[in-house]
C-alpha cells in the first residue's frame, strides 16, 4: 500500500514539472478579457431581462 501512495506522488510531482504556468503579461491580459466580458454579458443580459419584463408586462396588460 505504501508503495503505491510513494508511486502515486511521483507521478504526480511528474505531472506538476509539465505545468507551464502564464507568465505576468499574460495573466493581466486573461483577467482584463474576463472581466471585460463580465461587463458584456451583464449588459446583454440586462437588456434581454429588460426587453422580456416589458414584454409580458404587455401582454399581461398591466403596462405601466
Amino acid at each position: 500500500m505504501i508503495e503505491r501512495v510513494v508511486q502515486f506522488v511521483r507521478e504526480v510531482r511528474t505531472e506538476f514539472s509539465k505545468i507551464t504556468w502564464p507568465n505576468r503579461l499574460e495573466t493581466v491580459v486573461l483577467t482584463a478579457l474576463v472581466i471585460a466580458m463580465i461587463v458584456v454579458l451583464t449588459g446583454i443580459i440586462f437588456f434581454y431581462d429588460l426587453v422580456f419584463s416589458q414584454v409580458i408586462r404587455y401582454l399581461l396588460g398591466a403596462r405601466s
